[in-house]
């Protein structure tokens, strides 16, 4: 379960958000390029239609399991999600020392 914000600093906060939303909008592209919509994606990958669009609209994190359910719905791997993620500059950026 991810800490809640009370117990997190501005920059754990703000790295947060921006690695939600780097993965919320690969999740999009990857949906849309799959030519499904969020209750098709939810339906492949046994999860609700509104855990995908939290997902989608960055307000929720997601678990390793359920990434790898995601990821097969839409027929890629999750490394591949990532990949799309860390291609955001500023998601790239909370990567320090790596």
């Amino acid at each position: 379960m991810p800490a809640t914000d009370a117990h997190l600093t501005p920059e754990q906060r703000r790295r947060r958000t921006v690695r939600r939303e780097a993965l919320a909008a690969a999740l999009v592209k990857a949906r849309q390029a799959a030519g499904l919509t969020q209750t098709e994606l939810a339906e492949a990958a046994d999860m609700s239609r509104s855990a995908v669009a939290r997902l989608e609209a960055g307000t929720a994190s997601i678990g390793s399991d359920r990434l790898w359910d995601l990821a097969i719905a839409l027929g890629m791997r999750p490394s591949a999600l990532f990949a799309a993620a860390e291609a955001d500059a500023e998601a790239r950026d909370t990567l320090d020392g790596v």
